[in-house]
């Protein structure tokens, strides 16, 4: 009676569990193990082990480590294994078990039997292993961001006269990278299209200005870091002809046209609509930023009537995205 409702209990439990001799060869397993590995009772019964379950030695190593220190009486929790099972289908699959075992004496008090538990967290170690790189590039991300807040910080300083006007061009210079980072958070961190970012950048103007703004060029959709160096640009170029350009005229005018060159972005800046316009006797923070990013090229020209800009970028193109290349 007490055989048949021990064998009872163990063909009942919902975790997988089976039974090995001394020699690991299998005695017993009950029907969720059966399912776990696609097995047939049959298929198991007086077949050693790593016969059953063929893999390479590196992996068969540990794991009969942990057999030999059953059978001299320790209990185990292992940590999660990969194994390879060999499916219904024939097809072979790497599955990760958590796996815990324990000796069963007879009542010599010998060692008779090796019972195994297995639970199949396979599915649980990808959501670990996707958690532990989203926090790694979390942390790298604010890591980078705090970076770009003590430079712009530093460099902001430098070219502000007086506190106020050190807080004002700070204030914006963050409410850019903000608005930044919402538009990437929702585009999932998978970057943004450039005619976007200067949309995003033009936000604050919006309005009639928008009937003096001309965007051309194709759609180019640009990595992470590659929208953030263009956002900070983008908005200082703003900035500035919000002070000094083609915003402070009702006249003023700004063309924006973008295409590919073989492996360069080409941006052409032109303000126009303005009157008697110098070159600048020192360079703002946003010519400062071109000296950050050596990789661009600007070439400059100060007409009386606007501002010219002419920007080459080196680009790769990875998986329809254009990332930047470093300097």
């Amino acid at each position: 009676m007490i055989k048949f409702l021990h064998k009872t209990i163990f063909e009942s439990m919902p975790n997988a569990a089976m039974i090995l001799d001394t020699n690991l060869v299998f005695v017993d397993a009950n029907e969720a193990y059966c399912q776990a590995v696609q097995r047939e009772k049959a298929d198991l019964i007086g077949h050693y082990v790593f016969d059953a379950f063929p893999d390479t030695p590196e992996r068969i190593a540990p794991v009969l480590d942990f057999f030999q220190r059953t059978l001299k009486g320790e209990a185990i929790q292992m940590d999660a294994q990969p194994y390879k099972l060999r499916m219904a289908t024939g097809e072979t699959e790497d599955r990760i078990w958590q796996i815990s075992q324990f000796p069963i004496y007879c009542e010599a008090g010998k060692i008779e039997y090796v019972v195994q538990r297995c639970e199949d967290v396979t599915e649980r170690e990808a959501l670990r292993k996707q958690r532990d790189l989203v926090t790694a590039e979390l942390n790298h991300r604010v890591r980078n961001t705090l970076a770009v807040v003590q430079s712009v910080a530093e460099h902001t300083g430098y070219a502000s006269p007086d506190i106020p006007t050190f807080l004002k061009s700070f204030s914006g210079r963050l409410s850019a990278m903000s608005r930044n980072f919402s538009a990437l958070s929702d585009s999932h961190w998978q970057g943004l299209d450039f005619e976007s970012i200067i949309r995003t950048e033009l936000t604050p103007y919006a309005g009639p200005v928008l009937d003096r703004i001309t965007l051309d060029g194709p759609p180019l959709t640009m990595n992470v870091k590659a929208t953030k160096d263009t956002s900070m640009l983008v908005h200082e170029l703003i900035t500035n002809a919000s002070k000094y350009g083609f915003l402070t005229n009702a006249e003023g005018r700004l063309s924006i046209r973008w295409r590919v060159d073989q492996d360069e972005l080409k941006v052409a800046w032109h303000e126009s609509g303005l009157k008697d316009v110098e070159s600048p006797s020192a360079d703002g923070f946003g010519f400062q930023l071109f000296e950050l990013m050596p990789n661009i090229r600007v070439e400059r020209d100060f007409p009386p009537d606007g501002l010219k800009l002419n920007f080459s970028v080196p680009f790769q193109i990875i998986s329809d995205e254009i990332v930047f290349r470093p300097a």
